[in-house]
């Protein structure tokens, strides 16, 4: 086809994305086989070029339907979790005292490590290094804190 280079530059151009062109640039040529099949064309270069004119208007409606539809869903999304009414607000404090209570009960390395590795980031080797202790005790003692809290999490769902 001596129109595809032309035809990708403009696609290419108007759609930004050279994968997305080449795509395009296909279906026109798919179209192209299936109207020459069923019925004699006059003009093929004025055909292909109104083809490939189509594809990219309907490339254009396609992304700004599903930006609106994204919009929408976003909107009924954050809605509902963007209002904390005051009862969440109280559920939320009594959760975090649980959870605060559930640490203190741990031994306090136990507590130390865990807070180190999962609030202030510190990986396990850097623990280990710090605690002078091997990476697989810093493993066993931020398993055995989120063992804890499991407990309280189910024993809360009970």
């Amino acid at each position: 086809m001596t129109l595809r280079p032309r035809l990708l530059a403009v696609a290419q151009a108007r759609l930004g994305n050279r994968a997305l062109a080449e795509d395009l640039v296909q279906d026109t040529w798919i179209r192209l086989e299936t109207a020459q099949s069923d019925s004699g064309i006059a003009n093929a270069a004025g055909f292909v070029s109104q083809v490939t004119k189509n594809g990219i208007r309907d490339h254009f409606r396609k992304e700004r339907r599903r930006a609106e539809i994204d919009a929408e869903v976003q909107d009924l999304l954050w809605e509902q979790t963007d209002e904390v009414s005051a009862e969440r607000a109280v559920m939320g404090r009594d959760m975090l005292a649980r959870v605060q209570a559930a640490l203190e009960e741990l031994p306090e390395k136990t507590r130390r490590i865990f807070l180190l590795n999962r609030i202030d980031g510190v990986p396990h080797r850097k623990i280990a290094q710090r605690l002078e202790m091997s990476d697989e005790a810093v493993y066993y003692h931020i398993r055995r804190a989120l063992e804890h809290l499991a407990d309280l999490r189910d024993a809360m769902n009970d």
